[in-house]
């Protein structure tokens, strides 16, 4: 299609409300309209949905006008979406192998070098021949032809311990004795035991084990230094990470189990959706890459592979963003030829820089609400907030059990691995006996688990400052009073994984990396990819027009204030806030259609299916239904759900795109 042709279809990018969006200031919780609640009647409380919507946690502005989306199901399965993580230095992850390992010989240590200079024998009666001509020059003949003698003489199991002990009777200095236990420990390891007592060296001969073979390894006291050595270049391996389906924490928290390490061995530089399939590095701490092949080949939907190692563990933040694949299945509304211009738009000017509605989770009862009570320190809000029952919620149940005081019970019907929260806070009631320190209960959750919480509600506030940005000035440039923090391609500059540890895929650009104001003279020399806005914080500028009325606005109706958030008793609440870019642009963005009619059928190609050698999925001509397959790269702390929210013009909260398959399935 010629240029011309395009930019005559491309609807114009202003800024453009959802419809039947409510107005700023109704942008509160449920939770936090203390009016309102109450004049709300009953009936109109049963209609509310079991989910959050995007409206209520600030989502509202289209970019482009003119296009009225069309229909499409997202995450239908996993396998329709793919994520891989790119790194710092711009490189796709992906997984090649599940064996392969980058494991050079690393150099020796002086301690090595000495030891292989000494020549060991691999025969246990030459070695100990050997043994004594290494000890003579440090001993001298006198000692080392005892030592000898001790040795030789006092092999018999009966003998006591003061029997089969010799201790000389000089002292030696520190690298007299280093170069004895030298000698010892590499040819004399099964014969003796040395001690040092006062300066003074012991030599105790062994004794030898009765029994089986294993009752003799059992018994064996083997001396100070034997056994396998960690012999790698640096102390972290790194492994690539493929999960379907699964949280990244839980993953690694079961691989830790299986290796009975804490998880705090394993570092990543962010966490990754759920549903999906998703690829990304790990590190771990002292672990030999072939226990992670052998816990790989346990794990169901797991994969691990492309083992190295360094000597740095693997942070929050490291990486310049995500590439996704992503299928949207069942399209209707939309055809080949009228959504071109329309993808052109998107792949041109890019999409607002919402956080999506993973942010905030999948429940009536959001995130960013409970950390209003957080922030607040009403730590029994917090509590009920995340305990009480709630509609579309699978653990009625449990939650029952709690309302009725038996935390015990609801302990035990509490799953484990969808409620985290619920369960840290319930054993902690079951260890104290009650529930009457709320603040130690939610003490006892996850730190990046709590954090969450406030990070979330940092997010509602700049949810909906965005859309109040984009509704007055559009996007055609940045305007006086604006913030603008020049953009770096996939990464945004001054990264900060403090300041979005929960995030995920989480970077924010620092609260010390200072902003420009953007005034009638240099406005000119930015653009609408320039322009950041601040989530609220202590330490951060807010931008200097009308929307700097929707932080204090938002948070007077919270009972907060953008000035309050240094004020909370505990240090770790204190949030000095980041900065956040409004706009951002896809990169390499490509589509491609499809038809399909078995929606059992994978329409991707993950890594894994690569190794396997399973074919290229293709589309099937006369296939009776319609797919959209995206690929694309984003920054690391942008969300794909928001672009085929620009995209689609459809509700992307999770519970309303369940609602959808499960429809389609009974269709």
């Amino acid at each position: 299609m010629p240029q011309s042709e395009i930019n005559k279809q491309q609807p114009e990018t202003k800024g453009t409300k959802a419809d039947n969006q409510p107005p700023m200031e109704e942008l509160q919780t449920p939770e936090t309209k203390r009016t309102k609640t109450e004049e709300t009647p009953a009936k109109e409380e049963m209609q509310k949905p079991d989910f959050l919507r995007e409206r209520d946690v600030g989502i509202t502005e289209y970019i482009t006008e003119g296009w009225h989306g069309f229909d499409a199901i997202i995450k239908h399965r996993f396998s329709d979406f793919l994520v891989n993580e790119i790194d710092p230095q711009g490189n796709v992850v992906h997984l090649t192998s599940y064996t392969e390992a980058d494991d050079p010989e690393p150099e020796p240590t002086e301690e090595e070098k000495a030891i292989k200079a000494m020549g060991v024998p691999e025969d246990p009666q030459e070695a100990f021949t050997k043994a004594f001509e290494h000890l003579e020059p440090i001993l001298g003949i006198a000692d080392t032809e005892a030592i000898k003698a001790h040795l030789e003489n006092n092999s018999n199991d009966d003998l006591s311990l003061e029997q089969r002990t010799l201790e000389l009777d000089r002292s030696l200095d520190k690298q007299q004795r280093k170069e004895v236990y030298r000698v010892t420990n590499n040819f004399l390891g099964t014969f003796v035991t040395v001690e040092t007592v006062d300066g003074k060296l012991r030599f105790i001969r062994r004794i030898r084990a009765e029994g089986t073979q294993q009752q003799q390894k059992k018994n064996v006291q083997r001396p100070r230094g034997w056994g396998a050595q960690w012999r790698h270049a640096g102390d972290h391996c790194y492994f690539v990470l493929q999960k379907e389906n699964s949280d990244t924490m839980d993953v690694l928290g079961q691989i830790a189990r299986k290796l009975r390490v804490k998880p705090r061995a394993f570092g990543t530089a962010g966490t990754k959706d759920k549903r999906g399939i998703t690829v990304q590095r790990c590190s771990a701490h002292r672990i030999d890459h072939k226990r992670l092949i052998g816990i790989g080949r346990q794990l169901r939907g797991v994969q691990l592979g492309n083992f190295s190692y360094g000597a740095e563990e693997l942070r929050l933040g490291q990486l310049a963003g995500n590439r996704f694949c992503i299928v949207l299945r069942y399209v209707q509304g939309a055809d080949e030829n009228g959504l071109e211009p329309v993808l052109e738009a998107l792949r041109n000017t890019g999409f607002i820089n919402y956080y999506g509605m993973q942010r905030f989770g999948t429940q009536s009862i959001s995130s960013h609400t409970v950390g209003i009570a957080v922030l607040k320190a009403d730590w029994p809000l917090v509590i009920d907030l995340i305990m009480r029952p709630r509609p579309g919620d699978n653990n009625e149940a449990a939650r029952a059990l709690y309302m009725q005081g038996d935390f015990a019970g609801a302990l035990r019907a509490m799953p484990g691995r969808s409620a985290v929260a619920e369960r840290a806070v319930l054993q902690a009631f079951v260890n104290a006996g009650d529930s009457t320190n709320a603040m130690a209960a939610f003490g006892a959750i996850p730190r990046n688990l709590r954090l969450m919480y406030v990070h979330a509600y940092q997010s509602f506030v700049w949810n909906a400052a965005t859309s109040l940005r984009i509704s007055l000035f559009g996007v055609s440039g940045a305007v006086p009073g604006d913030l603008v923090i020049k953009a770096k391609g996939l990464s945004l500059a001054g990264a900060d994984a403090e300041a979005d540890a929960d995030a995920d895929n989480g970077t924010q650009v620092a609260s010390d990396t200072e902003p420009t104001l953007v005034t009638v003279a240099n406005a000119h020399e930015y653009t609408i990819y320039d322009v950041v806005l601040p989530l609220p914080g202590w330490a951060v500028r807010y931008p200097e027009h009308q929307v700097q009325n929707v932080y204090k606005e938002l948070m007077d109706n919270d009972g907060l204030s953008p000035a309050s958030m240094d004020k909370h008793p505990m240090k770790e609440y204190r949030l000095a806030g980041a900065y956040r870019h409004v706009v951002v642009r896809p990169r390499d963005f490509t589509h491609q259609w499809m038809r399909f009619t078995d929606d059992t059928v994978a329409l991707t190609q993950s890594d894994s299916d690569k190794i396997d050698g399973k074919p290229l999925p293709v589309s099937v001509p006369e296939g009776i239904h319609v797919a959209l397959k995206l690929a694309f790269d984003l920054p690391s702390s942008s969300y794909a759900t928001m672009l085929l929210r620009e995209l689609m013009r459809k509700e992307t909260a999770a519970g309303h795109q369940s609602t959808l398959s499960s429809s389609n399935k009974a269709n």
